[in-house]
């Protein structure tokens, strides 16, 4: 059974990466898609590709993403489910070398433009008394592990998404995230060098030894806009392969069995 079956859908930044993998993930459990991308080309022949619709949309522009969730509502009549996707690595460097503007252009991209996803679905959701709204953040939101804009932005996604969980519980409305690790992209690329040295970094860093796939967040997006998790909200799903919690491996417990008493003495 399709799980999203008739579910409209609009997810950002859909043309490659994440978005895609969410869009072909939702497609194939019956979603009905309303795309948006600034990268109009691709974004469009990907809508072709679904069977779903796509409109051009800057996040940086409050406009253009309160257009796209207009468009669905003219064309579906509803919004089942926001996913603010779209984004990029941002600014670089040390921090007495990042101009006002890289910080700014930066968190326009990731930050303002989450902000304007849930305003939006929020103003179509209350309505009708149910909805989710997915945002997608980092682990670099939960500890540092970024450059300083991108983790201080994928920070605050993580705080718009507890604290407007907490304003819309009361309509109906779910709102969570999702906290990749390191996943194969054109971003994630040009921070290793290529996709190679990614994944031999990942694989020797990550507690279980592998690395995330694309299609492992668009299954977990697809969780959590599923009436499965119809009680959940307010929360943030960390896919990193065990980065964040498991920070010693199994060479720190394989050890002779011990103990220390209340003064310190090893019995």
């Amino acid at each position: 059974m399709k799980r999203l079956e008739g579910k409209v859908t609009v997810i950002t930044g859909a043309s490659s990466g994440l978005g895609a993998a969410t869009a072909r993930r939702f497609a194939a459990e019956g979603a009905v898609l309303v795309l948006g991308d600034i990268r109009e080309d691709a974004g469009a022949a990907l809508a072709e590709e679904l069977g779903g619709c796509f409109l051009p949309c800057d996040v940086t522009r409050e406009a253009d993403v309160a257009a796209l969730v207009d468009g669905a509502i003219k064309d579906h009549g509803r919004l089942d489910c926001m996913i603010n996707n779209a984004g990029q690595l941002g600014a670089l460097g040390r921090v007495e070398d990042i101009s006002a503007k890289a910080w700014r252009d930066t968190m326009a991209i990731l930050v303002d433009s989450v902000f304007y996803g849930m305003k939006h679905a929020a103003r179509v959701m209350r309505p009708q008394g149910e909805g989710v709204i997915l945002s997608t953040s980092s682990v670099a939101g939960l500890v540092a592990l970024g450059p300083h804009a991108y983790t201080a932005a994928k920070h605050a996604v993580i705080g718009l998404t507890r604290s407007v969980a907490a304003e819309l519980a009361a309509d109906g409305i779910r709102v969570n995230a999702v906290a990749p690790g390191s996943v194969p992209s054109n971003m994630t690329d040009f921070a290793y060098g290529d996709a190679a040295a990614m994944r031999k970094v990942a694989e020797a860093r990550n507690p279980l030894r592998r690395m995330i796939g694309p299609e492992e967040i668009a299954g977990a997006f697809a969780y959590l806009a599923s009436d499965e998790t119809f009680n959940l909200t307010g929360q943030v799903i960390a896919l990193d392969a065990g980065l964040v919690e498991c920070r010693l491996d199994a060479s720190y417990y394989a050890r002779e069995p011990s103990y220390f008493d209340a003064y310190g003495n090893r019995g």
